[in-house]
């Protein structure tokens, strides 16, 4: 494909600002193509003296303008009847969905409620058992408290009675050595 000529280029940004709905001057013409200030001034009057030239376009007839306007009107009815069907579909979605979510919710609260009870009785059940274990377990100190004390005392009682058995033996004993040397003594 050949490369077009500074000119080309300049009229081919005129016709592009013009249709982009800009003005058509050297300085648009000349940064849109980028070619000289003289070139761009030179597509800008030709194209600007081109376009005062054309003839207008007439007007457009009412019978056109009444079939337009009722066309218009049909594709508008058509399109808010559609977008109409479509937000009331959207919006019966929406429901069901806000409804089935509340359901799920719900039915979490109540699982969590029962869990919380469920725990609650729990936490109950094991602080009674905990206690009557506690109490039970006091009550058997109490009682292999006074066991001991008890024995304590009885071994008290013994240790004593053998003290008094031991003296009483180491006297007897006495008395029999005593009378031995005695008796050995007359003999």
């Amino acid at each position: 494909m050949a490369e077009l000529t500074p000119e080309e280029r300049a009229m081919h940004a005129a016709e592009a600002l013009a249709t982009d709905g800009h003005q058509v001057s050297a300085r648009a013409v000349r940064e849109r193509a980028g070619v000289s200030m003289a070139v761009a001034a030179a597509a800008a009057k030709a194209w600007n003296a081109g376009a005062a030239a054309a003839p207008e376009a007439p007007e457009l007839p009412s019978a056109l303008l009444t079939r337009f306007e009722a066309t218009w009107r049909e594709a508008f009815l058509a399109a808010r009847a559609e977008f109409d069907a479509e937000r009331s579909a959207l919006h019966e979605e929406a429901q069901t969905e806000v409804a089935r979510l509340t359901e799920i919710v719900i039915n979490l609260e109540h699982e969590l409620d029962e869990q919380r009870s469920t725990a609650k009785d729990a936490a109950a059940q094991a602080a009674k058992e905990l206690k009557e274990l506690r109490d039970r377990l006091e009550a058997e100190i109490r009682e292999q408290a006074a066991l001991v004390a008890t024995e304590r005392s009885r071994a008290d009682k013994a240790e004593g009675a053998l003290e008094a058995v031991t003296a009483e033996r180491d006297r007897l004993l006495s008395e029999i050595d005593a009378l031995r040397a005695g008796e050995t003594k007359k003999a």
